[in-house]
């Protein structure tokens, strides 16, 4: 477990409302990172920590990209409706750069030149782009009026960025500017919380099982699963879009991977890689672990259809202790199914009868009181199974996490 930082500043329209945020890296503790681990952790931490919901809400979310992101190498994997991709005036405007451009624009994002000056019209990202951010700071009052006068001249959309006083502020009003970004108006603002980072090994693994064409959902889910991290990960994504309406609410960990999808699956896993994740296992790591692994095997022997529901709920009744915030907070940061909801939270059904039995055996003590209907036996069975499991899965783990260079 650790913690993080993003940066977000708002972009403000004529009306100094809020159009939406340019989310930038904040982590001190990264040392020296190139831009692309930059954009890959500002991804990570906004769409799979946070949650994109969370942090701009219905707003647009302004995401600087290197080349590697603009070419296809790494996906962005935000909605593109819902993103604003900023091009840095120093990207290269080759035949690969503008394809991607052009791939991106497609797909239906909304493609922005950052720190933009007008250097004539022989630019090939002047036909994909809509906006173009112009540094107030770095042109004097006529250099400005001129680059507006040639921006509004292409249809291009503008943003004064770096605006520091009132007098700049009426200027650009003056000029045409249609949005507005800068200290005057508002400095980024530093989100931090605390995540769960995944096994770089599990991820290595993901990547192995998503490019293998003869891979099916049960094989991913069954590395996910070995990673209580990249679970919680996945199973937050996929609620995210269930709580916009795009998805049934999830009812287990297999569910939320065969309603991601392998291709943002994909996309997620390389992001997690070139920002760095990576934390081994722990003992509290390792009773999430024997917990989900006992539930599973638990409805194996009562109801085998509860099979997969009853490793989620086992995994998520842990969450607490990774995160170290209330059972509920964990419940609400996922869009989990009613009857899960109703196990972690009541005890309630079958699932949350088959969680009681698992917790009352790891607290132990004489007076024991089964609700599941297994006998002793198989639960004393049930939970030596899992710890042999949970014990093999985290020593793999920790040996691969030891041989994967940084």
């Amino acid at each position: 477990m650790s913690r993080f930082m993003v940066g977000r500043q708002p972009v403000f329209d004529k009306k100094l409302t809020v159009r939406g945020y340019e989310l930038l890296f904040r982590d001190p503790g990264m040392a020296a990172p190139g831009g692309d681990a930059m954009t890959a952790d500002v991804l990570v931490r906004a769409g799979l920590d946070i949650g994109l919901q969370s942090l701009v809400g219905n707003k647009l979310a302004f995401v600087n990209a290197t080349r590697p992101f603009l070419v296809g190498e790494h996906e962005i994997p935000f909605p593109p409706e819902q993103t604003v991709v900023e091009i840095h005036d120093s990207v290269a405007r080759d035949e690969e750069a503008v394809a991607g451009c052009r791939r991106l624009a497609s797909q239906g994002y909304t493609l922005a030149l950052d720190d933009y000056e007008w250097t004539g019209h022989d630019d090939p990202l002047l036909e994909l782009v809509t906006v173009a951010k112009l540094d107030v700071l770095a042109l004097g009052p006529e250099q400005l009026a001129e680059q507006v006068r040639l921006c509004m001249g292409s249809g291009l959309e503008l943003v004064a960025e770096k605006v520091e006083t009132h007098d700049q502020l009426t200027l650009c009003r003056d000029l045409g500017f249609e949005l507005f970004q800068g200290y005057l108006l508002s400095r980024p603002e530093v989100v931090e919380g605390t995540a769960l980072s995944p096994s770089r090994a599990t991820c290595l693994r993901m990547v192995n099982e998503l490019c293998d064409p003869y891979a099916d959902a049960y094989d991913i889910q069954r590395v996910v699963e070995t990673d209580a991290a990249l679970s919680y990960r996945f199973l937050r994504l996929a609620g995210e879009g269930a709580a916009k309406g795009l998805y049934r609410r999830i009812s287990s960990v297999r569910e939320g991977v065969v309603l991601l999808g392998h291709r943002k699956l994909r996309a997620w896993v390389m992001l997690m890689l070139l920002s760095g994740a990576g934390a081994g296992a722990s003992e509290q790591l390792h009773i999430t672990m024997t917990r989900a692994r006992m539930a599973e095997l638990m409805a194996e022997r009562l109801a085998p259809s509860l099979a997969d529901a009853a490793f989620t709920v086992g995994l998520v009744s842990a969450l607490d202790l990774l995160l170290a915030v209330p059972m509920p907070t964990v419940v609400e940061s996922l869009s989990l199914a009613d009857e899960l909801v109703d196990a972690l939270l009541e005890r309630a059904g079958a699932l949350g009868r088959i969680l009681a039995d698992v917790v009352a055996w790891e607290m132990g003590g004489e007076d024991l009181r089964l609700r599941s209907g297994l006998s002793l036996g198989s639960l004393e069975r049930s939970y030596l199974e899992a710890l042999a499991w949970a014990t093999d899965v985290c020593a793999m783990l920790e040996e691969s996490q030891a041989g994967v260079p940084a």
